[in-house]
């Protein structure tokens, strides 16, 4: 699969003085859900991360390009920018203001059956 193409629309200050959310596009069309993304969005290992804006915060989606479905990664942050992918870790910047920032690993559900003989 090629990258897809990301864009963004409509992007509103979220709180006074606080950072710019919008409608993310992937290839055109919208994530399903009504959420607001902060930029910017990433691309890795077939799927594109993005900060999902949520009551309180921040989690950090990985959505399928092909479906637009979104699957969450972190619980709620007060702050996530997403600065890159590197490996199987996504690093962000963890507050609105400066350079400070912490990692998450990228990890993807196990399919049914691996799931099933680990149990063994």
């Amino acid at each position: 699969m090629s990258e897809p193409t990301i864009s963004w629309d409509d992007i509103l200050e979220v709180g006074q003085g606080g950072p710019g959310c919008g409608q993310l596009f992937i290839n055109g069309k919208q994530p399903k859900g009504a959420f607001r993304y902060l930029p910017p969005a990433l691309y890795h290992d077939g799927h594109v991360y993005a900060s999902t804006f949520v009551p309180g915060g921040f989690v950090v989606a990985e959505i399928d390009p092909g479906t637009l479905v979104r699957r969450a990664v972190t619980e709620r942050l007060p702050y996530a920018r997403l600065a890159a992918i590197e490996g199987e870790e996504i690093v962000y910047y963890d507050h609105f203001e400066g350079d400070s920032v912490s990692r998450v690993a990228v990890s993807r559900p196990k399919p049914l059956m691996a799931r099933l003989f680990r149990r063994r």
